[in-house]
């Protein structure tokens, strides 16, 4: 896949979770793993790089690190 693909299979995760669950909560950073098959640091940097062009957006949940879509 390339990184336009990438990045659209991991907006469509979240965008299905966030119909699920009504708009709280949203998907754990370690949630895309099996999608992307990078090192940790490689994901967060993809990961950021998607926050930084306001594709997603990283909230600090009650556990962990949250991803949600952009209000």
């Amino acid at each position: 896949m390339d990184i336009e693909e990438l990045e659209k299979h991991i907006i469509e995760i979240v965008k299905a979770k966030q119909i699920k669950n009504g708009g709280n909560g949203g998907n754990k950073m370690d949630d895309f793993d099996h999608i992307l098959n990078l090192s940790i640091e490689d994901r967060n940097a993809f990961l950021q790089q998607m926050v930084d062009e306001n594709k997603i957006v990283i909230r600090e949940g009650a556990n962990h690190r949250m991803i949600m879509l952009p209000k």
